[in-house]
């Protein structure tokens, strides 16, 4: 078993969800996370693997997002 799907990341459009029900603007959590929007916005489309960002940008949107990441 490849240990990156031990934990899979949350499909895209959970990530896009999860932060418009919260009423965060992308742009706002893309900071938090240290990330660019267009990188966080490309994640959120699932055209960037998410399984390559810093841990830093993955444990912000786990807490801010509260999801399992």
């Amino acid at each position: 078993m490849d240990p990156a799907d031990a934990h899979p990341f949350p499909p895209a459009h959970a990530l896009r969800s999860r932060r418009l029900l919260l009423g965060i603007p992308l742009t706002v959590l893309a900071q938090e996370a240290g990330l660019a929007p267009q990188v966080l916005d490309a994640v959120e489309r699932g055209d960037y693997d998410p399984r390559s960002l810093h841990t830093l940008a993955r444990r912000v949107l786990a807490r801010v997002l509260d999801l399992d990441l």
